[in-house]
């Protein structure tokens, strides 16, 4: 049997540094990516976006490595989204996959790497559905202030920065897309292609982007109403402005005139 454990602990973790510090064995590497046999049998991953994950790991030897990471990390989590999932070898049987395991006839470091991969993608997208929903969260109460008063309790400025935040969030997401994209050792090993693909179908990780996905079009298309609210607001308060200019105007007009005829 062999315990996965992931864990997003940071917004990034910068791995070209770590990767200098770090001295365990490092099997496979990339821009985004570092994989390594911390001792025997014992595997660690990490990846630029945050995202640790252990495999056959004591827990008082994970906390020891996060606690080494958040030495690179840019904004690390007080709160952690986390992910178990166990492989258990059982030779000559079939591979099967349940809710929180997989049953494998072999084991190797290609399909260690396989499966943390797949513990890290379902955590990464806990994580940014837990933040597509927060967001979804913030424009429902704008709704329920338009539906409720007719306007919106923020000012411009206000407004810009949550549009930004969102588009942060969805660029985000967009860079990372190819955390569904399978891997290459996949692409030449039916055995491997069958292990990604059953693990993303346990995880449902295709069904789980869907989902955030749907959260910012909706955020954004709320954004697109707010836009016109406020411009309409803007609009409104110029004409007030100019009304005002305007009788101001005539008042001194009038006044003049009063005071030249007295």
């Amino acid at each position: 049997m062999l315990k996965i454990t992931a864990y997003q602990i940071a917004e990034s973790i910068d791995i070209k540094r770590f990767k200098n510090d770090f001295t365990s064995k490092l099997l496979s590497s990339s821009s985004f990516e570092l994989f390594y046999e911390y001792e025997e049998k014992s595997y660690l991953y990490v990846f630029n976006y945050g995202v640790v994950i252990f495999a056959d790991f004591s827990e008082i030897d994970e906390s020891k490595i996060i606690s080494f990471i958040e030495n690179y990390a840019s904004t690390p989590f007080t709160k952690r989204f986390t992910e178990n999932f166990v492989i258990n070898i059982e030779n000559g049987k079939p591979l099967t996959f349940s809710y929180n395991s997989a049953n494998v006839p072999e084991i190797n470091n290609e399909l260690i790497k396989i499966c943390m991969l797949n513990v890290g993608h379902s955590v990464v997208m806990d994580y940014y559905l837990d933040e597509s929903k927060k967001l979804l969260f913030a424009v429902t109460d704008f709704t329920t202030q338009l539906e409720k008063y007719g306007k919106i309790d923020i000012t411009k400025r206000e407004m810009l920065k949550f549009i930004g935040k969102v588009l942060n969030t969805k660029n985000k997401i967009i860079d990372e897309l190819y955390i569904l994209d399978a891997p290459d050792i996949v692409w030449e090993n039916e055995y491997l292609s069958n292990v990604n693909n059953g693990l993303s179908k346990t995880f449902e990780l295709k069904t789980r982007f869907r989902e955030i996905e749907y959260h910012l079009k909706i955020i954004e298309d709320n954004l697109n109403n707010f836009r016109e609210v406020l411009h309409h607001r803007e609009n409104s308060t110029l004409e007030i402005i100019i009304i005002v200019l305007i009788l101001i105007e005539v008042f001194d007009l009038i006044f003049s005139k009063i005071y030249k005829y007295w």
